[in-house]
Formats: C-alpha cells, sequence, structure tokens
C-alpha cells in the first residue's frame, strides 16, 4: 500500500513533469510560429524558381537534341555543369532529441524501405538518425553529420551543402509541415529532375545570356544549396509542431495523473483520520470499564 509520503513524492514529480512540459510546448510554439510564414512563402518561391530552372533545362537540352549531342535518354543523366559523382545520394533528416512525437520515426519508416537499394549513398543528419543506423543496420555505410535542432548554424548546413551536391542525385527525406496538428513526411528531390525526351520535344526556345553553361552553373550550386536549406526549415516547422502535439498530450496525461493522486491522497487521509478515530474512541472505551 502507497504511503501518504509517497504519494505527495509522486505528485511533487508530477508537477514538475507539467511544468517542464508546458514550457517546451510554449517554446515550440512560439518557435513555430517565428517560422511558419516564411517556411511557407518561401515554399511557393522555391517551387517556382525550380520550374524555371526546369524549363530552362528543357530549352537547353532542346538546343543540344538539335545539334544531335543527345540522342537517348541514358544520355540525359550524363548532361551536367559540374563534375558529378553518379550515384544517388539521400539524406536522413532527423533530430537530436527525442520530443517530437512520431515524427522522425515516420520518416525513417519511409526512408528504410530505400536502404537496401544499391548505388546509393546515405547521409544522416541528427543524433537520432545515427541510433536507427546502429540498432537496425550496424553494418550500413553512411555519412553524419551534427545540426542544430532549433537553431542550425552556417557552418553545419554548409558542410552538408558541400558534401551532397557533388552527387548526380539527391533525395532529403524529412517532415513537412501540414496543419498544427498534422505532419507529412516527404521526399524532396532537390538535384533537379532528369526530364524525358518527349519534353524536350515540347520544350520552348530561349535565349541564353551570359551563356547556358554560366547560367546552369548557378543553378547547380545556388538552387542547390537554396532548396536544401528550404527543406531543413521545412522539417523544423514540422518538428516544432510537433513537439507541440507531443507536449501537449504529455501535459494533459500529467494532469490527469496529478488528479487520480490527488485522489489518492484524499483517501488515504480519510483512511488515517478514520483509523485514528476507531482508535480513539477504543482507547475511550477502555478508559470508560476501568
Amino acid at each position: 500500500m502507497e504511503t501518504l509520503k509517497k504519494i505527495r513524492e509522486d505528485l511533487e514529480a508530477v508537477n514538475l513533469i507539467s511544468t517542464i512540459t508546458s514550457v517546451y510546448c510554449e517554446i515550440a510554439k512560439m518557435r513555430m510560429n517565428q517560422i511558419k510564414g516564411w517556411v511557407l512563402k518561401n515554399r511557393e518561391f522555391l517551387q517556382e524558381l525550380l520550374k524555371i530552372y526546369q524549363k530552362a533545362k528543357l530549352a537547353y537540352f532542346s538546343f543540344l537534341k538539335k545539334g544531335k549531342f543527345v540522342e537517348e535518354p541514358k544520355n540525359l543523366e550524363k548532361i551536367t555543369f559540374l563534375t558529378k559523382i553518379p550515384k544517388t545520394a539521400i539524406i536522413f533528416l532527423s533530430a537530436n532529441q527525442p520530443f517530437y512525437g512520431k515524427l522522425i520515426y515516420d520518416i525513417w519508416s519511409v526512408l528504410s524501405d530505400f536502404l537496401e537499394t544499391k548505388g546509393v549513398e546515405l547521409i544522416v543528419v541528427g543524433k537520432i538518425g545515427k541510433d536507427f543506423i546502429s540498432r537496425f543496420y550496424p553494418s550500413k555505410k553512411y555519412a553524419f553529420f551534427e545540426l542544430d535542432d532549433d537553431r542550425p548554424k552556417k557552418e553545419e548546413v554548409e558542410k552538408i551543402v558541400e558534401f551532397a551536391k557533388r552527387f548526380q542525385r539527391v533525395i532529403v527525406f524529412h517532415g513537412k509541415f501540414e496543419s498544427p496538428l498534422r505532419q507529412s513526411v516527404v521526399a524532396s528531390e532537390i538535384s533537379g529532375i532528369f526530364p524525358t525526351l518527349e519534353k524536350i520535344e515540347m520544350a520552348k526556345e530561349y535565349l541564353f545570356e551570359p551563356s547556358p553553361e554560366e547560367i546552369f552553373e548557378f543553378f547547380e550550386t545556388e538552387i542547390f544549396a537554396r532548396l536544401f536549406h528550404q527543406t531543413i526549415f521545412e522539417h523544423q516547422l514540422a518538428k516544432f509542431a510537433a513537439r507541440v502535439v507531443s507536449m501537449y498530450e504529455a501535459t494533459e496525461k500529467s494532469k490527469k495523473e496529478k488528479e487520480r493522486l490527488q485522489m489518492k491522497k484524499i483517501k488515504i487521509q480519510k483512511d488515517l483520520m478514520n483509523k485514528k478515530q476507531i482508535n480513539l474512541f477504543l482507547g475511550h472505551s477502555l478508559w470508560s470499564k476501568t
């Protein structure tokens, strides 16, 4: 049977947990609101920018095809303006702290289906992702990068960009904010999709200044970096929203536990009071008989 002292200790612990989860919830809500507008606005802008990149790439491939430089679909992937490793890199954006509900595990569940694919380079960002690999794929080779959960440092992001941009194709697995109560898992291809020959045939003609090579070199460096930055902020926004939900649920659970302990405390106090009254009554009866 639990003692009154134990109940009081448990109540103190529950009150502390409730305070901590409430604070975490408010901080996450504040950070979510700080970046939400920027992320959603930038999401639309970068999607349009990527469309421009694809249209320009189509036009350039059309130009090359007319000069008979492009004849087969397999040749498309060889056209680049930077030296690339002919492999696909998949980036797992995870986290360093386990306070984001099921979001990180959901990303892992989607990503893990791709880990058996041959010729794929795995890049893990965040300590939780590293733990997942160590636990489920201990022999898997991968590149690991640190990244602050709340405020990613510029130099940390640049290290990842420099490493990832060397690959022909780069896909980032991350969380995406849908609403304050719902976050989804997405795979964002940030290296640009290679067009088909059918689309090249329908491409419009453009005049490239100063030259196609200089324009596409800019696209393949700057735009790649901007798209990766966007996936990080998308992931951050999803994480903060997931933390708000997770901490709110934890706060509600602590409130219910507090109510349960309070009821137990009252019951124990009543039992003790009844016991004292019985003892007092028995003592009074014994004295009355003598």
